[in-house]
């Protein structure tokens, strides 16, 4: 641009808004000056709380929208003016911080946990004010809905305990879709902060939320407070101050603390120095696991269900010396800890004589402030044919090395109005699917639970109670399903695939349990019976009628691949074309009706779930790129990428139109002038009204 020309429109304007914005008042960085008072510290002073800081729900999230993504604000504190000294429940200045741990307050509910063995359940948390009806709740986890009582107490099992969150608007809960048997995911809106109690709005308005397992009125409640501190600085961007599973002190933050508790030391283990370790067995995803520990020098990754108290031990980096031997099978142990007793079987590895499992018990204790689990058995001892002879007593311990960072929040989702089905309505194309386990909880498998499309309301349930989890856009929906096709399906051989083997995987069900004609082999009933394999076959030839036609079926294939596709036949998706119109035929499948999704859109969505494995699966961090990057056809330079020119929208030039050439018809060439001129003519009026000059030293950016 010229010396002393002006400056272009929409600088200007960018400008003018940069300006106006650094004058309005803005949400800070933290949450204000957040402070808070420790665990136990509760009013009144003569009654005692429960000092524990552990924090028992390191995966929940704040039951308020709060955080750095919204600027609102919440405030855990007392609702009795009796303690608070303020007259009414519901003074602004009791909007404000610091926290204050309000559970086991004089009440007469028995709680084991506190220290008179009665008190207050939970806590009392204050919204951003006071409005009504206006500051939702949301899930601090997922779980199923098993009442919703006149005082709008909300019920939600999540396999061993129980959440409750009281007061809310009876009207907003229904406004929400929240009933009794709803499966809810970690997030969803429940309803609004109100003040109903006894069906009528007779307490402050506030929000009083506590967990329990087994009854209520066996008292057995978790000291929620430490966990929702937790969660309340991850959602302004803090770190949640946990460690070794406990909320450490915090000398700025937590009033009344003198200063920082020392930081647990990792205990050594002098004999590992010099020790080689090898790659992570075939499988093995350091995402899956809570944190990592060290046992014989193996570097083990632990599975922690923390609602459930299942805990698995798997060799994530073990040592060269025994890395061949557990490569197969690397689970070491699987169990659970309750109350930090721990039980359940562990396994002896033998080149020789294979696997051996035996039970074993014990406990879990911090030494020298670090935490450990060690477990004690008696192992099969077995001479050099390899029969067992008696039993030797074995003893595994596990130090704790360091916490795996979480997944990312998921997003928001939009239905698109024009979709019908549930596979299409929550962009799952492949209707991926997850159902309660024996405790009756939904759980997203880590691949799913970690993609970053995943929709933050959920999804959609089917006739079978599963959930349909949603995702955010359409090539979302594609990626996901790149990702099952390239990384979950069992029975193919990478993107070379066999309409039967995807069937089966589809079902679940092994190839040899069903013959060509899809009737169960003996094999197949020797496994699960006659009835289970019967029916396991008839799933497969599901998949397998409404992909190719099989016995008649509706055979999608036909309709993308313009001609008949045998149920054997090899397809290699690696080839575009051919992945479009597989793709297409499975969603067509899942939905029962074309496909809804455009090619750009599932071009876009196979680059986001290629980038999505190199993220997950090849612990490239950087590989994957937000949402919106994979919606836009500019970022990939596809024909239906269009751009805004002063009202026009020109299609970009394909490779055949970069240049006219003779055989171009005059209409065309007019046509072409015609169009430019316009472009031209608008692009003057437009410098002429902001006072743009003309100059031969401007160039289009």
């Amino acid at each position: 641009m010229a010396t002393g020309s002006r400056l272009p429109l929409k600088l200007l304007i960018l400008l003018g808004a940069v300006a106006a914005a650094n004058l309005l008042p803005k949400h800070p960085a933290e949450a204000q000056e957040l402070t808070y008072f420790a665990p136990g510290d509760i009013l009144p002073k003569t009654v005692g709380g429960i000092g524990s800081r552990a924090v028992t729900f390191p995966d929940w999230i704040f039951p308020m929208e709060v955080g750095s993504g919204t600027g609102l604000h919440a405030y855990i504190g007392t609702q009795l003016s009796t303690y608070h000294g303020l007259s009414w429940s519901n003074d602004p200045k009791l909007f404000n911080y610091p926290h204050r741990d309000n559970q086991c307050e004089p009440r007469a509910w028995k709680v084991q946990a506190c220290p008179s063995g009665i008190g207050h359940q939970g806590v009392d948390i204050r919204a951003n004010d006071n409005s009504d009806k206006k500051w939702n709740v949301i899930a601090v986890e997922g779980g199923v809905v098993t009442s919703i009582t006149s005082n709008t107490t909300v019920s939600i099992k999540n396999g061993t305990h129980t959440v409750q969150y009281l007061h809310m608007h009876p009207n907003s809960i229904r406004d929400a879709g929240i009933d009794e048997g709803d499966v809810v995911v970690k997030g969803q809106v429940l309803g609004k902060v109100s003040c109903f109690m006894s069906g009528s709005c007779s307490t402050s308005r506030h929000l009083h939320f506590h967990a329990y397992t087994g009854t209520v009125g066996e008292g057995r409640l978790y000291h929620v407070y430490p966990s929702l501190i937790a969660a309340y600085r991850r959602a302004w961007g803090m770190p949640d101050g946990v460690q070794n599973g406990e909320l450490t002190r915090d000398p700025m933050r937590e009033t009344g603390v003198p200063g920082p508790r020392p930081q647990s030391v990792v205990v050594p283990q002098t004999s590992c120095a010099g020790i080689q370790l090898g790659d992570a067995p075939s499988g093995v995803d350091r995402n899956a696991f809570s944190s990592l520990w060290l046992h014989n020098c193996s570097v083990m990754g632990l599975v922690a269900d923390h609602v459930t108290g299942a805990r698995s031990f798997v060799y994530y980096r073990p040592k060269a010396a025994v890395k061949d031997v557990v490569a197969v099978d690397p689970m070491l142990f699987t169990g659970v800890n309750e109350a930090g007793n721990v039980r359940g079987q562990a396994k002896h590895y033998s080149s020789r004589c294979g696997v051996a499992v035996f039970d074993v018990f014990g406990k879990s204790f911090e030494e020298n402030g670090n935490p450990v689990i060690e477990l004690t058995g008696k192992r099969p001892q077995r001479d050099p044919t390899c029969a067992t002879t008696g039993s030797v007593d074995e003893v595994l311990r596990f130090t704790y090395t360091e916490r795996v960072s979480p997944s990312n929040a998921p997003v928001s989702h939009v239905v698109p109005n024009d979709r019908i089905t549930l596979s299409e309505k929550t962009r799952n194309f492949l209707a991926i699917t997850f159902y309660p386990d024996g405790e009756g909880v939904i759980r997203l498998l880590p691949y799913f639970a970690g993609f970053p499309g995943l929709a933050r309301e959920g999804g959609l349930t089917d006739s079978k109670g599963g959930l349909i989890p949603s995702v955010q856009t359409d090539e979302a929906g594609a990626a996901i399903s790149w990702v099952w096709i390239k990384k979950r399906a069992r029975f193919t051989d990478g993107l070379r695939i066999k309409p039967r083997t995807v069937a089966h995987s589809m079902a679940g069900v092994d190839p040899a349990a069903c013959d060509s004609q899809m009737r169960p082999t003996p094999d197949g009933i020797e496994a699960a019976g006659e009835v289970p394999a019967r029916d396991a076959c008839n799933r497969v030839a599901d998949y397998l009628r409404g992909y190719v036609g099989f016995a008649n079926g509706r055979d999608f294939a036909s309709d993308y691949f313009g001609r008949r596709v045998n149920v054997d036949e090899e397809l290699n998706l690696a080839e575009l074309d051919v992945a479009w119109n597989w793709m297409r035929t499975m969603y067509s499948h899942e939905s029962g009706r074309p496909a809804v999704l455009t090619r750009g859109a599932f071009e876009r969505g196979l680059k986001f779930g290629d980038d999505y494995i190199a993220s997950f699966y090849d612990g490239i961090p950087d590989a994957v790129k937000s949402v919106e990057f994979y919606q836009d056809p500019c970022n990939f330079a596809q024909p239906d990428c269009v751009t805004p020119i002063a009202g026009v929208r020109v299609q970009p030039a394909t490779a055949e139109e970069d240049h006219l050439t003779d055989t171009t018809e005059p209409d065309q060439i007019e046509e072409l002038f015609r169009l430019f001129s316009g472009v031209s003519a608008r692009l003057k009026k437009l410098e002429n009204a902001v006072g743009v000059p003309s100059s031969s030293d401007e160039r289009p950016n």
